[in-house]
């Protein structure tokens, strides 16, 4: 009780808003027994109170900006007896926040977990921060990204061509798109982040039809044939050594799939324990240790050697950053050179970082764009102004990049991370030793509190509507979310929103300064870009936030649009997505069914889909839909069934 004092006195001298709950939400046993008690404490009168709603850990992505609007404010305290919770959806708070990295930092101890190969710009802070920081910017420039661009059309080349498995105008239901985005993320980062190039697998459907060049019955399967992309040819493939259990493959999508593992237990335990989950993680955690050493020896070989390629990996320019400041230093190690395993201690985040977060959005992307045919028919003739009837092969990435970033496929990009951002809160924190540290909002002064835990909260600054443009909904009887935002649109997605006006959708060549770059002491000049272009509506500064803003903002913001939007433009370009309906009848018992009839199972399957996505997306490294799916259609354009 002294403690649930202590800080509530300190939630009132902030002069903030503040709830005070009965536990801690990060606490242990309530975190082990709430699946178990929430059905029952769903039925006592207090269920509605808002500190009741707020004890749920994933509070923020299922009450989205629903707290801030019965509280009346846009940044709140929660308070318990163990710790007291900044919450905020307020921009000018986030961006005070972002910039005072001193008074703000990192709650460091939060990621001590990714330190699963040796320390990394994102586990540290401070000094160290700067020193990684100093090291692992440069490697993400416009070579590299040119790399992302290219690798990303091939491999969502494979993943098209795959998902049709040789017919011409639809594919069969797709329940594996989710797994296929994430495939398909994994081997581009492979290619661009360690040189490892990868080929998507030939699917069984392919081989049964004897594929050859893209031609099924002498139809050939338009751009994904002999106009394709291939592998790099002047990139050596590395050769790797005989003493591993796991293919390179496997070791990789083995450790990403089961991270969870290692993060919650440690290591040594793992190989001990009965369970196949646990083994699997540590089979892969040491094999692709090794491959990640054989490949770093490689690299400093090689770079010992004078080879250099054109188009140099992650890892490689991390390598020549790291040895070319030894090198000025003379045999001694330079203070500024990061140690072996401090190098692959980013190569590991940059991995796991880069990852998901392309894959989360390639997927989310496809599967908003099925749910609103007009807004991906808008984004098809886009493509159509921009790339008119070159063959990809003809795709350039200094031309057509900004292109697609500045009009509705930028646009499609930016709505899907407003909607669902890699991460519903981005910590923060003061210290326990610090003094109150002072913040404005609307010209007056509050002081937070030493010790408070800071939620930055993107799925609540992204919907706040004194910050966005928006319009009555489209069905005030039926609204995406039953709380949040009822008067407007900003849960609906709704990508037109960032169009500045008709003409940025139809200009085939927007300026070449379409985005930019921000560039502080501490944040050097590198091709990382920005979170929206210069010619879609920018947000005031802190309202949108998907890749953080400030100081640590994410490195790898500008290969992750490169990667979602190649891929887009290669699905959307000669395909469309829809919704699988195949739950409620074959295509021959849905074609017979009369245009009312129709609308009705789409409306159905609409309506099943919107409440997987607000009732099923879960956080472990990145918000995705847990534990469930939603079943697409691929359909060459022209076939659509469902043109709604």
């Amino acid at each position: 009780w002294w403690c649930l004092s202590q800080n509530i006195n300190a939630a009132k001298a902030s002069g903030l808003p503040y709830v005070v709950l009965p536990w801690n939400t990060l606490n242990i046993i309530w975190l082990t027994a709430r699946p178990l008690l929430l059905p029952y404490l769903r039925k006592l009168p207090f269920k509605d109170r808002l500190w009741f709603t707020l004890l749920a850990v994933d509070w923020p992505w299922h009450e989205q900006y629903t707290p801030f609007e019965r509280l009346g404010s846009d940044s709140f305290m929660t308070v318990s007896a163990a710790k007291n919770y900044l919450h905020t959806a307020d921009p000018a708070v986030i961006e005070q926040i972002v910039r005072r990295r001193d008074g703000f930092p990192k709650p460091i101890e939060v990621y001590r977990s990714l330190d699963l190969y040796g320390k990394n710009v994102v586990s540290t802070e401070g000094d160290a921060w700067k020193h990684h920081r100093k090291t692992v910017s440069p490697p993400f420039n416009e070579k590299n990204n040119r790399m992302v661009w290219y690798e990303s059309i091939r491999q969502g080349q494979s993943m098209v061509k795959g998902w049709m498995g040789g017919q011409i105008d639809s594919s069969p239901a797709l329940s594996t798109v989710a797994a296929d985005c994430m495939r398909l993320s994994l081997y581009v980062i492979s290619c661009a982040g360690f040189g490892v190039n990868l080929n998507w697998p030939r699917s069984e459907r392919e081989d049964e039809l004897k594929l050859a060049n893209g031609h099924v019955n002498g139809h050939a399967n338009s751009h994904l044939s002999s106009k394709s992309f291939e592998a790099p040819k002047d990139r050596e493939e590395p050769e790797f050594g005989p003493d591993h259990k796991l293919s390179y493959t496997d070791a990789l999508s083995g450790l990403l799939k089961n991270m969870v593992w290692i993060l919650i237990l440690p290591i040594g335990l793992l190989k001990h324990l009965p369970f196949k989950g646990p083994n699997i993680s540590y089979d892969a955690y040491v094999e692709w240790g090794k491959y990640l050493r054989e490949l770093f020896e490689k690299k400093r070989n090689d770079l010992a050697e004078g080879k250099s390629q054109e188009g140099m990996d992650l890892l490689g320019f991390l390598m020549k950053g790291s040895l070319a400041a030894t090198a000025s230093a003379g045999k001694a190690p330079a203070k500024s050179a990061l140690t072996d395993t401090e190098i692959m201690g980013n190569a590991f985040v940059f991995l796991l970082a880069g990852h998901e977060t392309a894959a989360n959005s390639i997927h989310f992307s496809c599967l908003y764009l099925a749910l609103h045919p007009s807004s991906q028919r808008r984004l098809q003739l886009s493509l159509d102004k921009i790339f008119g009837s070159r063959p990809i092969s003809d795709w350039d990435y200094e031309k057509d990049f900004n292109a697609l970033f500045s009009t509705m496929a930028g646009a499609v990009l930016a709505e899907e991370l407003r909607l669902i951002p890699p991460v519903p809160a981005i910590p923060k924190c003061t210290l326990p030793t610090s003094p109150p540290q002072p913040l404005k909002i609307d010209g007056k002064t509050y002081n937070i509190p030493p010790d408070t835990y800071i939620n930055l909260l993107s799925v609540a600054v992204h919907r706040n509507p004194k910050y966005w443009p928006s319009s009555p909904p489209s069905d005030p009887a039926d609204p995406v979310h039953p709380s949040s935002n009822l008067d407007n649109d900003l849960e609906e997605f709704k990508p037109e929103r960032w169009l500045l006006h008709e003409i940025d959708d139809s200009n085939e060549n927007p300026s070449s300064d379409a985005s930019t770059t921000e560039h502080t002491e501490d944040a050097p000049n590198t091709a990382t870009g920005t979170s929206s272009s210069a010619a879609l509506h920018r947000p005031p500064r802190g309202a949108y936030i998907p890749f953080s803003e400030g100081y640590r903002a994410c490195l790898g913001r500008r290969f992750a649009q490169t990667e979602v939007l190649a891929v887009l433009a290669v699905i959307f370009k000669d395909y469309s997505m829809e919704l699988d309906v195949g739950d409620h009848g074959s295509d021959e018992e849905i074609a017979t069914l009369g245009e009312e009839e129709k609308k009705g199972v789409w409306d159905k399957v609409v309506r099943d889909a919107r409440e997987l996505m607000r009732e099923k997306m879960g956080m472990i490294f990145s918000l995705q839909l847990r534990g469930a799916l939603v079943k697409l259609r691929v359909v060459r354009r022209g076939k659509e069934r469902f043109a709604y």
